[in-house]
């Protein structure tokens, strides 16, 4: 009975205990937060305080200028867009200047040119070859400018892609090479090659009456004021390196062959015979003439060059009366022939106004 007893007080003493320990944990815990409000309090300074309207009123005028930042972002952005087009409009229209420039750098030369012909022609005045020969020089660099205009509105419509046409740098001879005509060590025509050349056969016939003798003749001072005279249009035939040089001149001249062939045959838009087109001797102007691969427009390093040099020249020569030796013409026979060609003309006046 007293064991248990003692064991219940000792229980109570430990339980007692115990309170009192929580109790001084609590009164500390206490005493701490009441400390740390003491320590704010201390901090606390009215001054750092907003009053609400004045919150309010920067607020309002943070989100105004927000607003504002926003706007002002948008319109850059908008306005470096604008900048960005204008700058590839720019750069368009500098390419369209320097193109125009261009141009206008050819036509000054072309300007040029013809101002030096005619300066060449007062200064030759005294000498009837040199005058014949610089008139006729003239008409056939007018002549082939016309036949190639011609000839690249055939192709543009036909839409035929890879091949070019050009004049000579002398100003004598159409240039046709490209892939469009010949492919390699073939002398018969493409399909777009068979196309243009007999369109070209319609346009030479459009331009040959008015520079040639024959019953197709139809000289006029309107189309041919110098009363030049053609003596040969030479259809020459040309190859690549690729080869050798006896088999290539057999080549070239059978690609000349064929192109002459298709122009006699021409589109089927003329019924006129282009071999009734006759020179002064009344021999056909068309020929052909064949150079194999010595008379390159192009380095024959690349294929590029290669197809270049395939191709045809369409060459005008004018008759000359001191320049061919089968001719017994001289300088004393140009009026004559000049005669001969104005009587002609007048012919075909009157033919043209005859009802």
């Amino acid at each position: 009975m007293r064991g248990a007893l003692s064991r219940r007080r000792h229980q109570d003493e430990e339980d007692e205990s115990s309170f009192v320990s929580m109790t001084d944990m609590t009164v500390g815990f206490l005493f701490i937060v009441i400390l740390l409000l003491a320590f704010f309090a201390s901090k606390y300074n009215e001054a750092d305080t907003v009053p609400q309207f004045r919150y309010d009123d920067l607020q309002a005028r943070y989100d105004d200028l927000k607003r504002r930042h926003d706007d002002l972002v948008t319109r850059q952005t908008a306005a470096l867009q604008e900048i960005a087009r204008l700058i590839r409009q720019t750069d368009a229209l500098q390419a369209q200047n320097a193109a125009k420039d261009r141009q206008v750098a050819d036509l000054r030369a072309e300007v040029k040119r013809l101002e030096t012909e005619i300066e060449a022609l007062r200064k030759l005045k005294d000498d009837p070859l040199e005058v014949y020969s610089a008139q006729s020089a003239l008409a056939r660099r007018t002549m082939i400018e016309r036949l190639a205009e011609a000839v690249q509105r055939d192709i543009d419509a036909a839409g035929v892609t890879g091949l070019s046409v050009a004049i000579s740098a002398q100003g004598d001879a159409l240039r046709f090479r490209g892939e469009g005509l010949f492919r390699s060590k073939r002398w018969d025509l493409t399909e777009n090659g068979l196309k243009i050349i007999r369109l070209l056969g319609d346009q030479l016939r459009k331009e040959l009456p008015c520079f040639t003798l024959g019953e197709a003749s139809r000289i006029m001072e309107a189309c041919n004021p110098g009363l030049s005279l053609i003596e040969t249009v030479q259809v020459e035939g040309h190859a690549d390196s690729v080869g050798r040089y006896d088999a290539n001149l057999i080549l070239s001249a059978q690609r000349a062959a064929s192109a002459l062939g298709e122009m006699v045959n021409g589109s089927g838009e003329s019924a006129t015979d282009i071999l009734l087109f006759r020179n002064l001797l009344e021999q056909p102007v068309m020929a052909v003439a064949a150079y194999s691969f010595t008379r390159p427009v192009a380095k024959n390093d690349t294929a590029e060059g290669k197809a270049a040099n395939r191709r045809i020249d369409l060459r005008f020569i004018m008759y000359v009366p001191p320049g061919l030796e089968f001719l017994p013409q001289t300088v004393a026979d140009i009026p004559a022939i000049s005669d001969k060609l104005r009587a002609r003309a007048n012919q075909t006046a009157a033919a043209g106004s005859a009802p």
